[in-house]
């Protein structure tokens, strides 16, 4: 990686007042025939990966722009155009982002537009179009922060948003905070939905302020006539909008999102003779399915789908789409409360919602069969059968007196012991107590650590066949006193 010297202060106004530009290309000859074009008149800031790129534009708020390869190490372009259309911070979703493409290549250009590239360069580069673009969108980056600034004072100061008469953000925060704390209190469902139009930075640049305009009040117009009376109806930014609904799960949401998509594609904007389609992105959140406990957590979920709706190309919903570790988290989470009286038979159905990944739903049906026999191997042993009785324990019959095979384990045959509860519902608590066959469960499922506070217990049920198994080793050491236990 190459990094100017400028990359190592601290994020100030650009190198003598000069804005500052960040460029990533793992090409050195390409960033110096980018420096030799823009170095006069632009604090240049130079990376030869993605990665490198990714941290610069986290770091330094000065950055007005960035101009990109698609093809580097360790993070591509895709990927970082991603990242920063993705990102939580207003800043950073807003920064113009100009990629590096081959003259034919096409195929490039329509990804990189999907993943929310702002324009292109075509190589070989031209120094009169690099320059006169790479001026545009810093200029419109300086003016739009300092609008933002300005609307973000003035929004702060209001609960109604004076163009679109929809409530403000603010007001949706505190809203919102105090929705979820009587869901979770009472149990019930809260939806939130976060809905951006497609494009509507080009909108601007091509119908100018009136028509803008008047386009966020048409569709601020249709989104309340589709929400519910007691849902909370807001606009949170430029062309980005909330929907936030009591009692509402995903499914219920979906159905709203469905009604406002059928009614904007059926009821287009028209201004005298112009009609002009308006598409949006949907991004789904809700209090059971994504289990947050505070209203923001939940909103930046909501931000992160609508994004990735925005780089499958907009027009469409998402309401899934997590990352790998909370996946996992989301599939071994324990139901909110655990139904422990009721035992479940391996014909019935969980009770929770927790679900299973489809790879291992062979091996935890081979485990869960009530044919199943655990094999503890536990040398010097007679061979025994260890049964269950009505309570659901193990009962050990009479010693007999075999002499013991060094080489036979204890077979303990659970046929016909109901199946043990799901891991997801056992009681971890170390007052709980758990059933020998719960922590065999557990054994075999490569749970070990999860009985750690049980041992106890556990220790004091198998103390009976500690007890007997000494005996049995004394028996046959009376009875064949030659022969090491």
């Amino acid at each position: 990686m190459t990094t100017s010297a400028t990359s190592q202060r601290p994020p100030v106004p650009g190198l003598q007042g000069k804005p500052r530009v960040l460029v990533a290309d793992d090409s050195r000859v390409i960033r110096m025939a980018i420096k030799k074009i823009l170095g006069a008149d632009y604090d240049l800031v130079e990376v030869g990966d993605g990665a490198s790129a990714w941290e610069c534009v986290r770091e330094d708020a000065e950055i007005l722009a960035l101009v990109t390869d698609i093809e580097m190490p360790n993070v591509d372009g895709y990927e970082l155009i991603c990242r920063i259309r993705g990102s939580e911070e207003s800043r950073l979703r807003e920064l113009p982002v100009i990629a590096i493409t081959g003259a034919d290549d096409e195929e490039t250009k329509q990804r990189a537009f999907a993943c929310g590239a702002t324009d292109f360069i075509v190589k070989p580069i031209d120094a009169i179009q690099l320059r006169a673009r790479v001026q545009a969108y810093v200029r419109y980056d300086q003016a739009a922060r300092e609008l933002t600034e300005k609307s973000t004072n003035l929004e702060d100061q209001a609960v109604m948003d004076s163009m679109t008469g929809l409530c403000s953000r603010r007001y949706l925060n505190q809203r919102g905070e105090q929705d979820l704390a009587f869901s979770i209190r009472h149990g019930s469902d809260l939806g939130l939905i976060r809905i951006d139009i497609d494009h509507f930075k080009k909108l601007y640049k091509t119908h100018g302020d009136d028509i803008s305009e008047d386009i966020l009040a048409w569709f601020a117009k249709l989104l309340s006539g589709c929400a519910r009376t007691e849902d909370t109806v807001a606009r949170i930014g430029g062309a980005q909008f909330a929907v936030l609904a009591n009692e509402t799960s995903i499914a219920n949401a979906s159905a709203l999102c469905q009604r406002l998509q059928e009614t904007v594609a059926n009821r287009p904007y028209r201004h005298k003779n112009l009609t002009i389609p308006v598409t949006m992105s949907i991004g789904m959140a809700s209090l059971l399915q994504d289990r947050r406990d505070n209203f923001e957590e939940l909103l930046n979920l909501a931000q992160q789908r609508v994004c990735h709706a925005q780089s499958e190309g907009g027009d469409r919903l998402c309401n899934s789409v997590l990352p790998d570790l909370q996946v996992i988290e989301e599939v071994l989470a324990p139901p909110v409360e655990p139904q422990a009286d009721s035992p479940r038979s391996l014909s019935e159905p969980a009770e929770h919602s927790a679900s299973v990944d489809p790879m291992m739903a062979g091996d935890l049906e081979e485990i869960a069969s009530p044919e199943a026999e655990f094999t503890l191997d536990l040398t010097g042993l007679t061979d025994l059968t260890v049964e269950p009785v009505a309570d659901g324990s193990l009962s050990v019959p009479d010693p007999v007196a075999v002499p013991a095979d060094a080489d036979t384990p204890l077979v303990m045959d659970l046929a016909g012991i109901e199946e043990p509860v799901d891991q997801a519902s056992v009681p971890m608590a170390p007052t709980d107590p758990l059933s020998i066959d719960n922590a065999l469960y557990l054994l075999a499922q490569g749970q070990a650590d999860l009985l750690a506070p049980h041992l106890d217990a556990l220790m004091q049920k198998l103390q009976p066949l500690m007890d007997f198994s000494m005996q049995v080793r004394r028996n046959n050491t009376d009875q064949y006193p030659d022969d090491k236990p």
